[in-house]
């Protein structure tokens, strides 16, 4: 396919998703002329050939009653039968089978609701549908060539409604072909009291500055003094941080040995206690040696001082011991002159 013509292709499908709801895979329903034409032109690889002419995915299907024509039409048309086998049945709900284009009609319906291209090479059919139906893409042969319609002038007009409504924020009017929007759950989303009147927009403020554009806060420069005072002071905190660490070692181990005596000392500990019960007794023995001692002085002081006293008292008393003492003084000088 040429290049310009696959543009307006491109342009036309556009157009129908946006305003008609298509989307891919299309679903293409062939009627018998057209799989006839396929066969009579010997298309190669039809589906490929679809898909070109949508610019997209493609799902070929065809009706049962379309099916039971080509039955009709005899085993020299038997190709046409395998190839049409090929493609998805599509159920026309007919019991018994009607004329192809009356089953086509009723298919599409009046809104093409399901969204159905139509491939056909029944010119009648088509001229109908296109006056009838908006929104319905058509596709068909000229001179061996697969051709897309361009939008009929009903499906114009109804785009030309819908974006007058668009811009003029009014409720669309009632369209059957319109499916009402639903949330996940299935329920419509508008609901009957709600005003049809678009949403103002809020209006947009000053923004913030993007992070990664902003430069970091500079960080104040130290002198080489207040650099020196704050390590003095880290080097302070962490001598309080370990002396208050083995001051805790140190109580932890003392409330252990404490556990210890509790329960029963050790051996070493009992000899230690004694060692010291034994110093304490005799240092208590000497201080209470000493005591008797300074004791005896003071009493014989006293003695001596009540002599004395007695003497004064008896002045013959004193004559008679001087002249003891004298006699025993000549007797000592005279056993030593002998």
């Amino acid at each position: 396919m040429r290049q310009k013509r696959t543009k307006i292709y491109r342009k036309l499908m556009h157009q129908f998703q946006l305003h008609f709801g298509f989307r891919e895979p299309y679903q293409m329903l062939i009627d018998e002329t057209f799989a006839q034409s396929l066969v009579r032109l010997k298309t190669q690889n039809p589906s490929q050939q679809f898909a070109n002419v949508l610019c997209g995915k493609v799902k070929p299907m065809i009706t049962q009653c379309c099916m039971v024509a080509l039955y009709k039409l005899g085993k020299e048309h038997q190709p046409t039968v395998n190839l049409a086998k090929e493609w998805e049945r599509r159920k026309c709900n007919h019991r018994e089978a009607i004329e192809p284009h009356e089953c086509i009609k009723s298919v599409v319906g009046e809104a093409n609701k399901h969204r159905y291209v139509l491939a056909s090479d029944n010119q009648p059919l088509r001229a109908k549908l296109r006056n009838n139906v908006p929104g319905l893409p058509m596709v068909h042969f000229t001179q061996a060539v697969m051709v897309l319609e361009p939008m009929s002038n009903l499906s114009r007009s109804k785009v030309e409604q819908i974006e007058d409504v668009k811009l003029s924020g009014h409720a669309p009017p009632s369209d059957p072909s319109a499916t009402p929007a639903t949330n996940i759950i299935g329920a419509d989303t508008t609901s009957p009291g709600e005003s049809s009147e678009p949403p103002q927009k809020k209006r947009k403020g000053p923004k913030a500055p993007n992070p990664l554009s902003v430069k970091k806060a500079k960080r104040e420069k130290l002198t080489p003094e207040e650099k020196l005072a704050r390590e003095q002071e880290l080097k302070k905190q962490k001598q309080k941080e370990k002396a208050a660490e083995r001051l805790r070692a140190q109580r932890e181990a003392e409330q252990a040995k404490g556990d210890q005596g509790g329960d029963g000392a050790s051996p070493n500990a009992n000899a230690q206690q004694a060692s010291i019960g034994a110093k304490r007794k005799r240092n208590d023995a000497g201080e209470e040696g000493k005591g008797s001692k300074s004791d005896v002085a003071v009493a014989g002081k006293g003695t001596d001082a009540a002599a004395d006293a007695g003497d004064k008292a008896k002045p013959a008393n004193r004559r008679r011991r001087q002249k003891s003492k004298a006699a025993t003084a000549v007797g000592a000088e005279a056993v030593e002159a002998h």
